[in-house]
C-alpha cells in the first residue's frame, strides 16, 4: 500500500465521538443520501409518468407517437428500480438485519454485492481465523465491522469510482482495498462524516479505524478486530 498517511479527521483527533455523536453523523449522511439520491429519481420518475399520461390523453396524439410513450414509461420503472434499490441499501445502513439471520460473512458477502452491483468485483481472501468466521463474535464489533464495510464499499463505488474491491478478514484485521480514484488525505472536508463515523464507532467497541489514500488511488481502510 502506497498511500500519503491516515485520513484522520481534525475533530476526531481532539476529542472522542460519542454514541449520540455517532447517530447523528449516521443520520446526516441518510438525510443527504434521500434529498441528493433518492428523491430526484423518484420526482423524475412521477413526472416523466405524468408527462406519458397526459400524452396519451390528449386526442391529437397520433398512434405513431405512442412509441415515445413507451420510452418514456421505460425509463420511469428503470428511475423507480434505482429507487428501490437505493432504499433497500438505506434500509440496510440503518439498520443490518441481515446479522440476524445469516452469519456474518454470508451477510457480508450478500451486502457487498449489492453495493458492488455489475459495475464493482469484489474479491474476498477470508482466513479462518478470523473473528468474521465465529458464530459467537461479540455482537457489538460484529455490528461495528459490517457498518465499516457498508461505509468503505459505498465510497469506494461511489465516490471512488472503483472497478474493484478486495476484502481481507485476517486473524487481527479487516482491510477494504480498492483500486478508485483515491483522494489526498491532507485536504479531507472535516465533515467528511462517512469516515469520522468509521473511526467513532470502532472507538466504541476498543478497536481503531484508519484510511489511507493517495490521489489516483488506491484506497485502504483497514479497522482492528
Amino acid at each position: 500500500m502506497t498511500g500519503n498517511g491516515d485520513a484522520e479527521d481534525s475533530h476526531s483527533q481532539s476529542s472522542e465521538l460519542t454514541a449520540a455523536q455517532i447517530i447523528d453523523l449516521e443520520r446526516s449522511q441518510i438525510g443527504h443520501d434521500v434529498h441528493d439520491l433518492l428523491i430526484p429519481l423518484m420526482f423524475a420518475a412521477s413526472a416523466n409518468l405524468q408527462a406519458a399520461l397526459r400524452s396519451a390523453d390528449d386526442p391529437t396524439t397520433a398512434a405513431g407517437e405512442l412509441a415515445p410513450l413507451l420510452d418514456r414509461i421505460a425509463k420511469s420503472d428503470d428511475w423507480l428500480q434505482q429507487a428501490l434499490a437505493l432504499a433497500r441499501n438505506l434500509l440496510t445502513q440503518i439498520y443490518p438485519p441481515e446479522l440476524d439471520q445469516l452469519s456474518w460473512l454470508a451477510a457480508a458477502k450478500d451486502t457487498a454485492n449489492r453495493i458492488g452491483g455489475s459495475d464493482c468485483q469484489v474479491v474476498w481472501d477470508v482466513d479462518p481465523a478470523s473473528p468474521v468466521c465465529d458464530s459467537n463474535w461479540n455482537r457489538d464489533q460484529a455490528t461495528t465491522a459490517y457498518r465499516v464495510l457498508i461505509e468503505a464499499l459505498r465510497n469506494a463505488t461511489r465516490h471512488g469510482n472503483a472497478k474493484t474491491v478486495s476484502i481481507r478478514c485476517q486473524p487481527d484485521r479487516l482491510v477494504i482495498a480498492d483500486d478508485g480514484t483515491g483522494f489526498d488525505p491532507a485536504e479531507i472536508d472535516p465533515n467528511r462524516f462517512g469516515i469520522r463515523s468509521m473511526k467513532g464507532r470502532a472507538r466504541l467497541v476498543g478497536k481503531t479505524v484508519t484510511v489511507e489514500s493517495a490521489p489516483g488511488g488506491p484506497t485502504t481502510v483497514t479497522m482492528t478486530l
